[in-house]
């Protein structure tokens, strides 16, 4: 047996051992002793798990405690999402003397599926002579458009979708999904089936607010995506957008067509 276990095990005289005690009673404890708290005496549940309503520094506090303001709470809740703006709110600028009036109309009557359509028309009206006199736009027309009637035409669907819908929603949701076509259309419910085979137009797209975030408005994909990239690398939502009714920047950019454009 070693020096240290002979001298732990050998019997104390009771003189020493008073003295011994005396000594450790007039000890200060310190910090880390008063912290020490035994597992037996915290509450426990059922399941034998301590509960989270002691801690070492002592109770929680109650936070609907008078003394701590009276009441279940500290402040009304923050909103994370974004303010919501009205439909009429939404400034109907356009650099084209485009009437944005009956798109948003439609809207605030909840007929989606007609503000479809009447999107495509503002659409094409925007994009100048040419594409009202073919019925469509080309892709390398959309450059020309206005930032304002992007704008206007992207604030008007956020609106009235409380943020689900709209241009700029669609092309946060590409970005998300690094630009990759198949999975950015399967992201906005635009195919079905193992295949992602596109949705038949008009019929099996949804016309409604219960659609998926940036199922609207729709763009034709069926000839090839250079359309709809158009549009989402527009600089209206390319960049940085001032707030609704503030200074939009230029907005020439619809006056600068080249004329084959036009004809």
């Amino acid at each position: 047996m070693s020096l240290v276990a002979a001298s732990l095990a050998a019997p104390q005289a009771p003189g020493l051992a008073a003295q011994s005690r005396r000594q450790q009673q007039q000890q200060p404890r310190g910090r880390a002793a008063a912290l020490v708290v035994r597992a037996a005496d915290a509450p426990k549940l059922s399941g034998g798990l301590t509960t989270t309503n002691s801690s070492l520094l002592g109770p929680k506090p109650n936070l609907g405690s008078p003394s701590l303001g009276g009441g279940p709470s500290l402040g009304p809740k923050l909103s994370t999402g974004r303010p919501q703006v009205s439909l009429d709110d939404v400034p109907l600028k356009s650099g084209v003397e485009v009437d944005y009036s009956k798109l948003r109309d439609l809207l605030k009557e909840g007929k989606w599926r007609e503000a479809e359509d009447e999107t495509r028309e503002v659409l094409i009206q925007a994009a100048g002579k040419g594409a009202v006199k073919r019925g469509w736009v080309y892709f390398s027309e959309i450059k020309f458009i206005p930032v304002d009637d992007m704008r206007t035409l992207d604030e008007l669907w956020k609106a009235a979708s409380g943020g689900k819908f709209g241009y700029s929603v669609q092309r946060e949701i590409w970005l998300q999904n690094r630009k990759q076509w198949p999975k950015f259309f399967k992201a906005i419910d635009w195919v079905v089936g193992e295949n992602n085979v596109y949705r038949k137009w008009p019929a099996e797209f949804n016309y409604s607010a219960d659609a998926p975030k940036g199922h609207l408005p729709l763009t034709n994909a069926l000839r090839g995506t250079r359309l709809f990239e158009a549009i989402m690398e527009h600089e209206a939502y390319n960049k940085t957008a001032p707030t609704m009714g503030g200074s939009s920047g230029s907005s020439s950019n619809g006056a600068s067509q080249p004329g084959w454009l036009n004809k």
